[in-house]
């Protein structure tokens, strides 16, 4: 009896410490990922932009296409995305450092009227003074510059990049034929990295099709209010809506800020209306929806993910939130069977996963994996 009580004893302590094992190692990490951001996001960057385009590299070798030609192929298109992703964020940043500058007299006056403002509210612990020090175009022009000199660590980043994006392409092709052998020893891990590489699609394909409507939108919504430079302000809303849940409000600051300096502050309340109806409804309601439904990942989640990544890969970890923690999914709950009711928990979209007769879930067989990886569906 005391022999089977001990025993029962140790069974109930193993899930603590397992569960207190579990998070230290996760912490620990997590640290030693923050700590070397500066190497790690531009890697799994570099990673998950091979795994987007590798289709149009099967595809062209299918119709027989030289291979060196599908490799260079597939770097141009990665190329020049990073160079749109690059110049978009950089011309946002100048453009509207430059146009506050040229605005000296209009941003006074407004400094002067929300100081009026807040005096006749019974706030009058601030004065125009402070007020300009706080938000005066010299200040926003230094936040601008500071940014602009950083051009030099962005320049080391895309030489690696650059670099990691040539190694990746060259070793695509052997990765999908080592992924045949794994089908043969670890056909659930062989079948995460698979649906990986379809979710990861899935994800950006979602992600562009919807900034592509959003921009389209918003540029014509600036057209008609008569912001400057109203196109590179609906292609920062493309770029940010990577960013998920909050990247419209990145994309919202700087046309509303230069529609107050430069026409009037309705015209800013109009962009700050019409982009909250167009953003929120698309980006906030539909999208995430659909990409739920695609990645089965839940709002909740995806929003942790974002606080997440971003704090541990800096601003890329924004952009990278959703394919990591897809990532961190396939590596730790896809690849081992016992564990997928995890992903059926904080899976999204209206039903969950579909199941077939008598509620069981489908699993993808040894064959299927390999008929999968054949078919070139695979992460790299």
């Amino acid at each position: 009896m005391t022999d089977s009580r001990s025993e029962q004893s140790e069974r109930g302590s193993t899930p603590v410490a397992t569960i207190i094992l579990t998070v230290a190692g996760v912490v620990v990490a997590l640290a030693g990922m923050k700590a070397m951001a500066s190497i790690l996001a531009p890697t799994f960057l570099t990673l998950f932009l091979v795994i987007t385009f590798r289709p149009v590299s099967v595809a062209l070798q299918r119709r027989r296409v030289p291979r060196i030609v599908t490799m260079l192929l597939t770097m141009v298109i990665i190329y020049g995305v990073l160079i749109v992703l690059g110049l978009t964020i950089y011309l946002s940043i100048t453009k509207f450092a430059s146009t506050l500058l040229a605005q000296p007299e209009k941003f006074q006056d407004l400094v002067t009227d929300a100081t009026n403002a807040l005096h006749s509210l019974g706030v009058t612990s601030l004065d125009t003074s402070t007020l300009t020090d706080l938000v005066s175009p010299a200040r926003i022009a230094s936040l601008a510059t500071s940014l602009v000199s950083a051009s030099a660590a962005v320049a080391s980043v895309l030489a690696l990049i650059v670099a990691l994006v040539f190694f990746m392409a060259v070793d695509a092709d052997s990765f999908s034929r080592r992924l045949d052998l794994v089908v043969r020893f670890r056909p659930a891990t062989a079948a995460a990295f698979l649906d990986l590489g379809r979710t990861t699609r899935s994800y950006y394909i979602v992600a562009a099709s919807f900034g592509a409507v959003v921009a389209v939108v918003d540029w014509i919504l600036l057209l008609l209010v008569g912001v400057p430079d109203a196109w590179l302000w609906a292609l920062l809303a493309f770029v940010t809506n990577f960013v998920p849940n909050v990247g419209f409000i990145l994309g919202l600051i700087p046309p509303a800020v230069l529609a107050l300096v430069t026409i009037d502050w309705q015209a800013a309340l109009i962009i700050v209306i019409a982009y909250c109806l167009i953003n929120v409804v698309i980006q906030v309601m539909i999208q995430p929806m659909v990409v739920g439904d695609r990645v089965q990942l839940n709002s909740t989640l995806t929003f942790l993910a974002l606080i997440v990544w971003t704090f541990v890969l800096g601003g890329l970890g924004a952009i990278l939130a959703i394919p990591m923690t897809l990532l961190v999914r396939a590596l730790f709950v896809d690849s081992y069977p016992k564990l997928r009711w995890v992903r059926d928990l904080f899976g999204g979209g209206e039903g969950g996963p579909k199941r077939g007769r008598g509620g069981a879930r489908p699993v993808t067989k040894p064959a299927e994996a390999h008929e999968s990886t054949a078919a070139s569906e695979t992460t790299a």
